[in-house]
C-alpha cells in the first residue's frame, strides 16, 4: 500500500512540476531550460481552453520514458490538471489502490502563488506556495526570437510549425517547438521542450475553446485542508484501519 501511494503522488508531481513550470514560468533557482519555458509561456498563458493532454516523457539513460494522459484545463493564466490513477496503470485497473486514491487534481492560481493539490476520494486537499521567479540582474531580461517553420498538420488541425529560441542573460539557448493551430486562436496543439534526458512532448486532443467554469479553478466545498501530503495520506491510511468495537 505505501507503494503505490508513493507512486501515485511520484505520478502527481512528475506531471503537475513541468505543467506549472511551463504554463507560469521559471521558479527560483530552475535551469536555464525551466527559465525558457517560463518565457515561452508568457504567450499562451492568457488563453482560455480545455483538453485531454498526453505527455510524453524522455527516458534518458534508462530508456524508460512515461506516456501520461490526463484532463486539462486553462483559463485567465489559472490551470486545472485531473489525472485518474487507475487509468494510468494501465492492465490493472488500479486493483490494489488504496480507497480514494483513484483521482488526484491539481488547481495552480498564479495570481495567488499557490497551487492547490486535492484527492476527492480523501475529502482533502493541502496547499504548495509557487516559489518566485528566478532573480536576475537590473536589465537582464532573456532575449526570445519567434520564426515560423511552415506549415503542418496535427490532430486535424492546420498549425503554423513556430521554432522559439529563448537566449538568457547568461547566453544559453534553449529552443522549444509549438505546432500552434489557427482555427484555435494559436494554441499550441503540440509542443515539443528539451530536457536534460532529451525531448518532452505535450500533445492537446479533443480541445475544447469555450471558457472553462470558473468553480473548475477553485477548491471544492467541504473538504479538510492538510498541511501536507504525507500529513493528508496518513489521515487517508488511517481511516483504512478497522476501528475495534
Amino acid at each position: 500500500m505505501n507503494t503505490l501511494l508513493r507512486g501515485g503522488v511520484a505520478a502527481l508531481l512528475l506531471v503537475s512540476t513541468p505543467l506549472v513550470t511551463f504554463a507560469f514560468g521559471p521558479r527560483q533557482g530552475s535551469d536555464p531550460t525551466s527559465d525558457a519555458m517560463g518565457k515561452l509561456a508568457n504567450i499562451f498563458a492568457r488563453k482560455a481552453f480545455s483538453a485531454t493532454a498526453v505527455m510524453t516523457t524522455p527516458g534518458g539513460a534508462s530508456g524508460r520514458g512515461m506516456n501520461m494522459e490526463f484532463a486539462m484545463f486553462m483559463s485567465g493564466g489559472k490551470t486545472r490538471v485531473e489525472m485518474d490513477m487507475a487509468k494510468m496503470m494501465g492492465a490493472t485497473g488500479g486493483a490494489g489502490m488504496p480507497p480514494g486514491m483513484d483521482k488526484i487534481i491539481n488547481i495552480t492560481i498564479p495570481a495567488k502563488k499557490v497551487i492547490y493539490q486535492i484527492i476527492p476520494g480523501m475529502k482533502g486537499y493541502y496547499e504548495m506556495p509557487i516559489p518566485d521567479g528566478t532573480a536576475s540582474a537590473p536589465g537582464a531580461e532573456a532575449k526570445v526570437v519567434r520564426k515560423s517553420q511552415g506549415v503542418d498538420t496535427v490532430e486535424g488541425y492546420v498549425c503554423e510549425k513556430m521554432l522559439t529560441t529563448i537566449t538568457s542573460a547568461d547566453g544559453t539557448k534553449t529552443e522549444i517547438t509549438t505546432w500552434e493551430a489557427k482555427a484555435l486562436n494559436g494554441i499550441p496543439v503540440k509542443t515539443e521542450i528539451p530536457t536534460s534526458d532529451g525531448k518532452m512532448t505535450m500533445l492537446y486532443k479533443d480541445i475544447k475553446t469555450s471558457k472553462p467554469a470558473d468553480s473548475l479553478f477553485e477548491v471544492p466545498a467541504g473538504l479538510k485542508k492538510y498541511g501536507s501530503m504525507q500529513e493528508l495520506m496518513m489521515s487517508g491510511m488511517m481511516q483504512m484501519i478497522p476501528q475495534s468495537p
